[in-house]
């Protein structure tokens, strides 16, 4: 009975020895997208560290960095899952044993943001979403300059001032502001999932409930 359970022993240890370690680079990353990259990695079960190095110029905005000599085809699935929810493509490389830190089957996972400085564009039209009253949710939100154009269930059009203010969409309605983060998680649709732009509410408001919502663009073709 006692060697039956030293064998198990044994094998849920080789199997923990055997799993990879995912070396995660990031490069500029809207705050949102750093939650959302921490939350995704928690989510999954393989170890993980962060390194402080810079990411390769040559590398896409997604990579994920394998070793030739041993691939964990599952868990490169995941890893590439997560960053597809984060609104990226992510193309694979592969590298030798010699370079140490993807001996044994670890994974490299590069991240970053090539257009955090580059200008913004703000859609010209999402719908709402994510509202608190349900009755607000797809409402038509036109931005026009410095303008944004509410269309709301009963015909009428409220006109706000917004501004791109520190990486963040700020409406702006009477003596106080709504703030947005940006993100581009995949959507799923009848079609597929489809890549989209987000734009998450911040905090809640009780008046208008038309700004207690996200907005969002869905990108159908």
């Amino acid at each position: 009975m006692k060697s039956g359970i030293l064998i198990c022993a044994w094998v849920l240890l080789l199997t923990a020895c055997q799993q990879p370690t995912v070396y995660v680079f990031s490069e500029n990353l809207q705050e949102e997208q750093r939650k959302q990259l921490d939350a995704a990695l928690n989510a999954q079960n393989l170890p993980f560290e962060y390194v402080e190095l810079d990411i390769p110029s040559d590398f896409g905005e997604a990579t994920l960095l394998l070793s030739s000599d041993k691939i964990y085809q599952k868990e490169t699935e995941q890893l590439a899952t997560i960053m597809q929810g984060l609104g990226y493509e992510p193309q694979v490389n592969y590298t030798t044993r010699s370079n140490h830190f993807y001996g044994d089957g670890n994974i490299g996972f590069y991240l970053k943001n090539a257009d955090s400085n580059s200008q913004f564009v703000m859609p010209k039209q999402l719908r709402t979403t994510q509202c608190s009253d349900d009755k607000y949710n797809d409402l038509v939100v036109k931005f026009v300059n410095e303008h944004v154009d509410f269309s709301l269930p009963s015909g009428a059009v409220v006109r706000l001032k917004w501004e791109y203010l520190y990486g963040y969409v700020v409406i702006y309605y009477k003596s106080y502001s709504q703030t947005y983060s940006h993100s581009q998680p995949l959507v799923n649709t009848p079609f597929g999932a489809k890549p989209s732009d987000t734009y998450t509410f911040t905090a809640h408001v009780n008046n208008p409930g038309w700004l207690d919502c996200s907005l969002q663009i869905v990108y159908m073709d």
